[in-house]
């Protein structure tokens, strides 16, 4: 690291990333001889402190994400779509990215950046409803039901 010898501040190589610049400031400042070279040393504890303020100034706290609009409650489950009307799964989950009758079925295909959901409706007289969904992962990334479609009602 920095060692002082003879009032000579050496530095080792072995400083790497961004989160040597704290560090590397408070021990450049102790190998700060006293004296007329302590000018060196408070210009060194002023940059200290600015970066303290900075570092301060990010306020790094996780906050919760903002509701939407847009933000619809979606169900906890696939099993809770089962049955459900093309009403209440719209209200749920909005507008399909994809949507495909196949004979008397309609297909839908909702996608999110993590996940994707598959539903096939049915007609039921007048009405079409739920027979058949699933909700799978995209990519390698792993994804539970519930996660995917809190991230599909989200919008």
């Amino acid at each position: 690291m920095i060692a002082s010898t003879g009032g000579v501040c050496r530095l080792a190589p072995v400083l790497r990333g961004a989160g040597w610049i704290v560090p590397f400031a408070l021990l450049l400042a102790s190998c700060a001889p006293a004296g007329p070279d302590r000018a060196a040393s408070e210009v060194l504890e002023k940059v200290l402190e600015q970066h303290r303020a900075s570092i301060a100034a990010l306020d790094t706290t996780p906050r919760p994400p903002p509701r939407s609009a847009t933000h619809r409650l979606a169900p906890g489950s696939v099993a809770a779509l089962l049955g459900q009307t093309q009403e209440a799964v719209l209200a749920a989950l909005g507008p399909p990215a994809r949507r495909r009758p196949e004979g008397q079925a309609e297909i839908w295909l909702y996608q999110g950046p993590r996940c994707a959901l598959d539903l096939i409706l049915y007609r039921d007289r007048a009405t079409a409803r739920v027979a058949w969904a699933a909700a799978r992962a995209s990519g390698t990334e792993r994804e539970t039901e519930a996660g995917c479609l809190t991230e599909l009602g989200a919008g």
